[in-house]
């Protein structure tokens, strides 16, 4: 009912933001932008073709996480869960709502870094249309929870009985994406390390599998690229721009009469 009454009320709503709009540093003018790329995004995203590439990475590692759950939980539900872990699980939660994004959003304005506020509300827009794709697809019954213990309201309200995808983790993955087109892998490793103690943390507290894991970060990919192309925002990092910005194609080439693999990278 919560997802319903979501997208009736984005849908009815009047947006006036467009494709490749810069922040305004109006706060109304940019949250509507940001809805807009999300709800844009949402199909935009199957239109990027570097999501091919990312769909099928993550078909095969959610194959292989799927095959090997039951082993996987049993291990890590073995082991004590360290504080930091712990803490970094929990505060999935809480960046879960706007505040963080918000008051960067707010301190790039002030301090003229519009780099930074396109970069918060793209983030916005990725993570949110992540959360809203993970949330309906936990109605479709891929598998229940390794543990029915403890689960918060936030598990029970806001998503269906299944455990696939997971969205605790899901602040962070999107996070990750997007630090890695502004800023860089340098940066970006921060939101990666948080992303894997997310999901260590859940699994080891019985919450979810590893398919779980995989499947919600492949999901911040998808949407990550479908934000991108949408905003159209061209002041990338400078890896961003010559790895992964461009559109990847993977083909067949011949060659006096041999066939071999071809890669190229359209810049």
């Amino acid at each position: 009912m919560i997802y319903k009454i979501l997208f009736i009320l984005l849908f009815s709503v009047q947006l006036n933001a467009s494709e490749g709009k810069a922040p305004s540093g109006d706060g109304w003018t940019d949250t509507k932008t940001t809805i807009n790329w999300m709800i844009k995004a949402s199909y935009m995203q199957f239109t990027v073709q570097n999501n091919l590439y990312y769909g099928a990475a993550g078909a095969a590692a959610s194959w292989y996480a799927f095959e090997h759950d039951d082993r996987v939980a049993a291990l890590t539900q073995s082991k004590e869960i360290k504080n930091i872990v712990d803490h970094v699980g929990d505060a999935g939660v809480f960046f879960n709502f706007p505040f963080a994004a918000m008051g960067a959003w707010y301190y790039g304005k002030k301090s003229g870094n519009n780099h930074m506020m396109q970069f918060m509300m793209e983030y916005a827009s990725a993570m949110y249309l992540t959360l809203a794709e993970s949330g309906i697809l936990s109605y479709i019954q891929i598998h229940k929870r390794p543990s029915q213990d403890n689960i918060s309201f936030w598990e029970k309200e806001f998503r269906g009985d299944s455990s696939w995808p997971s969205g605790h983790i899901v602040p962070y993955s999107a996070l990750f994406f997007k630090t890695l087109q502004f800023y860089g892998p340098g940066w970006a490793m921060i939101p990666l390390g948080l992303t894997v103690m997310s999901g260590l943390q859940r699994m080891q507290d019985g919450k979810h599998y590893l398919s779980d894991i995989v499947g919600a970060f492949f999901l911040s990919a998808l949407a990550s690229e479908g934000v991108r192309k949408v905003a159209g925002y061209q002041n990338n990092h400078k890896f961003y721009k010559r790895w992964l910005e461009h559109d990847v194609k993977v083909g067949m080439l011949r060659y006096k009469k041999a066939w071999g693999p071809i890669v190229s990278l359209r810049y």
